[in-house]
């Protein structure tokens, strides 16, 4: 049976993003700009839970992967955090979710990209829209696919980092990566090798996944055709204007109330 990508990166997430923090402060403001309740669709091992549970909001996470459920679940009992509630579910299907719960709606760092094609995307808006009170605000963090964004994301296989694990062995990554600009693509294969200290054997594990990027017109058309006003899109967490130097895009949208919607077209 074929082992689910996500799931593969899960056991290996938090060597690398755990300490993130640049975006924190951002949600954080916006948390208590909207109130709560607040949703986080792909949630991940809980990285940005923890912080907006901690500051006193009452937040729920989705994720598709068990593996970075089962992490994330783990991460907020540390915390003391129980009452957070964490649903697996792919975002087109929020279905164990009521209508108009949330204030506040978070898809972080290339969380919407991970849908495979434009209906995909579109279905997901219109379950956001589904779940958000009239009003409330969606958060978009998203690459911003300029020409040079492109060109520098293209890669051979090559070396991508080494950690030391807590039972002693080390893990070396190694990674591709190659953009498919007709389909607006971009295909990234993670290898992960954990190499045994005392008797120096490998073992592999292989996880590969596609980002569907979107450009900023067409994001702006997907999230008015779902019933979103688009209030801004910046180009970094400090809120700096997009340029064309801007790595990536922070679309702010707020949840319109009478609206035609175009979900399934």
């Amino acid at each position: 049976m074929a082992v689910d990508a996500y799931d593969v990166i899960a056991a290996f997430y938090d060597l690398e993003f755990a300490d993130f923090r640049a975006d924190v402060d951002l949600y954080l403001a916006f948390a208590q700009r909207s109130g709560d309740p607040i949703l986080e669709v792909g949630c991940g091992t809980g990285r940005l839970l923890v912080p907006l549970a901690r500051a006193g909001y009452t937040v729920h996470g989705v994720d598709r992967s068990p593996a970075m459920l089962e992490h994330a679940r783990r991460r907020l009992e540390q915390e003391g955090l129980t009452q957070v509630r964490l649903y697996q579910a792919d975002m087109v299907d929020l279905s164990d979710l009521a209508d108009g719960t949330y204030r506040l709606a978070i898809v972080a760092v290339n969380g919407f990209l991970h849908l495979p094609d434009r209906c995909a995307q579109q279905r997901a808006l219109a379950e956001l829209h589904r779940v958000l009170q009239a009003g409330g605000l969606l958060l978009l963090d998203v690459l911003h696919p300029t020409p040079e964004q492109l060109r520098a994301l293209e890669q051979p296989l090559a070396w991508d980092g080494s950690w030391q694990l807590p039972d002693g062995s080390r893990l070396d990554r190694f990674a591709s990566r190659s953009v498919q600009a007709t389909d607006q693509r971009i295909t990234t294969t993670l290898f992960y090798d954990r190499i045994d200290p005392s008797t120096g054997t490998v073992e592999r594990r292989v996880a590969t996944y596609t980002l569907r990027y979107v450009h900023r017109f067409e994001l702006e058309l997907l999230l008015e055709r779902a019933g979103f006003a688009v209030e801004a899109i910046y180009g970094s967490y400090e809120l700096d204007p997009l340029t064309d130097d801007s790595p990536s895009m922070l679309v702010v949208a707020e949840r319109r109330a009478d609206v035609t919607r175009y979900a399934r077209r």
